[in-house]
């Protein structure tokens, strides 16, 4: 009888101990995969591409040309397009037009008598950009400059640019500018869209410089 209990001990014993060795062995391939994917580096999509974005968006003057307050931008709509590096490199270029607003404001002659005229203006803009894109998880940041040529259409109506010492006698008025920007972009498949937000720095100075905001919307490819 002690034999027998001996052995059924012994039995029960060695069984118990296999199975924990396999309860303990079996999760472990599925905690290894799982710590590996966790691992694994996300991979990003590539930047390299083609991209053509429209865009649109409102501009504000920041300053007076002496005593005129001109308002060339205000809404603007145009393309962007251009082609990025694997790197983050971007060659491009741009185009919009700015529908300006008519300004109401008071004017003075030589002589002391007030007057009252309006300054109506718009303007085009155009040229090349650098620029550079910076990955952040699905968003893409986007710093670039723009070079290029502002004409900016005028009318002064009820005065003249003589008596407002404006400097230009013939509309348009033609100058270069610097374009100083960043723009956050949503890449999906084919399509990105996303804000973006400029600085029109004019080296003319009867043109006024201006900040823009604008909303992309485009295709990659």
């Amino acid at each position: 009888m002690r034999v027998v209990v001996a052995f059924a001990l012994a039995f029960a014993s060695g069984f118990g101990a296999r199975g924990a060795r396999a309860q303990s062995a079996g999760p472990q391939p599925v905690a290894t995969a799982a710590r590996a994917a966790d691992a694994a580096p996300r991979r990003r999509a590539s930047l390299r591409g083609f991209d053509v974005l429209a865009t649109a968006g409102w501009g504000a003057h920041t300053g007076k040309i002496v005593h005129l307050e001109l308002a060339p931008y205000g809404a603007s709509f145009g393309i962007d397009l251009g082609y990025t590096w694997s790197s983050g490199f971007r060659l491009g270029g741009y185009f919009f037009r700015s529908l300006g607003r008519s300004v109401h404001q008071p004017g003075e002659t030589p002589s002391g008598r007030a007057y009252e005229f309006t300054a109506d203006t718009s303007s085009l803009n155009g040229g090349l950009s650098l620029g550079w894109d910076v990955p952040l998880d699905q968003l893409v940041l986007r710093y670039q400059l723009g070079m290029g040529v502002t004409a900016m259409a005028w009318d002064l109506r009820g005065t003249s640019p003589r008596t407002e010492n404006f400097g230009d006698d013939s509309s348009p008025s033609l100058g270069v500018h610097l374009a100083p920007g960043v723009s956050l972009l949503w890449p999906y498949g084919l399509f990105e869209g996303g804000l973006g937000f400029e600085y029109l720095a004019q080296i003319k100075d009867t043109i006024p410089s201006g900040f823009i905001g604008t909303l992309l919307v485009g295709v990659k490819l």
